[in-house]
Order: C-alpha cells, then sequence, then structure tokens
C-alpha cells in the first residue's frame, strides 16, 4: 500500500528504447503494431531496477556522468516516457525544466517571451503580466523589454528565462542542468533562489554535474551509472561514493 507521505515512489522502474534510430528501426517499431508477427527490434536499457521513495519536501541531487540516465529518469517522472516495467506513483503537480529558454520565439520582444513561457509551464497569463517589471529587473533586462528575442545574447536568455521560471508553482521541480551557464553573478543570483527554495515544501529532483551546488541544496543524492542506481541517500555519503570512483 503507498505510503502518501512520498510524494514519489518507484519501484523496479525500467526504461528501454530502440538501438537503431534510422527508418529500419522505425519501420520495424510501426510494423510490431500493426502485425501479428512482430519482427525483432534490439533495445538499449536506459534505467535498469530504479527503487526511490521520496518524501514531501525533500531535494534530490541526480549525479552521473554522461549517459547515466539522468534524463531518462526525469522524463519518466515528468510523464514524457512510460517505463517498460515497474512501478511509478507520483502524487503532485509536476514542471520538468530541461535547457532554459526552450519554447521562447526569436522574433517575439522579450517581455512578450518572459509571459510566454511563463504560460507554456502552467502559469496563468496574468500573473506573468503582473509581475513582468520584476521578472525583467532580476534578469537586469529592464532596458531590453522591446527588443526581440533574437538579439539578446546567450547569457541574457538564460537569465529571462530563469526569471520567469521562479513563477512556476508545482509541487515538483525537475531540473535537468539549468545552471551550467550564465556568469558568477548571476549563478549567485540562482543560488540565492534555491536558497529561498529550502524554506518550502516542494519538492526537487535536480540533475547536475556541479556537485557543489548538490551537496548545500540537496537533502539526498540519487547516483546513476549506466541506468543502474549505485547510491540513493544522505548526500555526503553519496557524493563521497561516487567522487572516490572518480579518483581512481
Amino acid at each position: 500500500m503507498q505510503n502518501m507521505n512520498y510524494i514519489i515512489q518507484a519501484h523496479h522502474l525500467c526504461k528501454m528504447f530502440p538501438r537503431e534510430r534510422d527508418l529500419v528501426s522505425a519501420y520495424r517499431l510501426l510494423r510490431n503494431i500493426f502485425t501479428k508477427h512482430p519482427s525483432h527490434v534490439e533495445t538499449f536499457i536506459a534505467l535498469e531496477n530504479i527503487d526511490i521513495d521520496v518524501l514531501r519536501g525533500e531535494r534530490i541531487g541526480l549525479i552521473g556522468d554522461n549517459g547515466a540516465g539522468k534524463t531518462t529518469l526525469l522524463k519518466v517522472i515528468a510523464g514524457l516516457y512510460k517505463p517498460n516495467t515497474g512501478k511509478l506513483s507520483v502524487n503532485g503537480t509536476v514542471t520538468l525544466l530541461a535547457g532554459l529558454g526552450i519554447g521562447m520565439l526569436e522574433e517575439l520582444s522579450v517581455r512578450e517571451n518572459a509571459i510566454l513561457y511563463g504560460v507554456i509551464y502552467g502559469v496563468a497569463r496574468e500573473e506573468m503580466v503582473r509581475n513582468l517589471d520584476e521578472i525583467l529587473a532580476w534578469a537586469e533586462l529592464q532596458d531590453f523589454a522591446a527588443a526581440k528575442l533574437k538579439t539578446l545574447s546567450s547569457g541574457m536568455r538564460t537569465r529571462l528565462a530563469f526569471s520567469a521560471s521562479r513563477y512556476i508553482d508545482r509541487d515538483i521541480h525537475l531540473y535537468d542542468e539549468v545552471l551550467t551557464a550564465g556568469d558568477k553573478n548571476f549563478i549567485q543570483k540562482c543560488e540565492a533562489v534555491f536558497e529561498n527554495y529550502k524554506s518550502t515544501n516542494k519538492t526537487f529532483i535536480v540533475a547536475s554535474h556541479t556537485l557543489g551546488f548538490v551537496k548545500t541544496f540537496c537533502t539526498k543524492a540519487l547516483w546513476l551509472h549506466k541506468g543502474r542506481q549505485m547510491g540513493f541517500g544522505d548526500v555526503d555519503a553519496i557524493l563521497a561514493q561516487y567522487q572516490e570512483t572518480k579518483a581512481k
């Protein structure tokens, strides 16, 4: 029976994908759907036997090398991928931020894109309009409100997207490497935002290669390696185990 204190429960969770990514494999997949005699499609295991129970309000640092399965796990929890086997229970609203600025439009103004970005993630347009001045001020883009997005540098776009994202209100926040860009001032401002999140009851799962951030923000860590769960628990203990393997 599900423990209602847990906001996310994943038991024996597995996710597989076809190994081939060409027209031949696509044809085979379609043939398997419509025929009584399916052909073999070679697969690889992206996630294998993931077992985690996450309490409401916990902040999980998702660590591991490239190809570990971090993004896949976030997409499974967000409902973008369906697991092949195992059980997944998500008891709350979810947002996945996987690349700041995705969904913004080059020909729209900075002002219009700030509003659009919030709406894409389910924030009421009226709320984004009401807080527009603060959003632009936090991003230090007050003087660029009427400029088209395409005239902004990548750093300015990142500031705009993150500033707008602060108004996304969900029970579960999934972040996939959102703090990899930006100068020192921007990173410090982001850290201040995350510090404020600690006083909320929101749940976070943050995939990051920045172990210092994981150590200071997260209450637990989940370490994946080639789709397998290597460790889950106390953030200091898991980080130490992970760093020990990197030192060898």
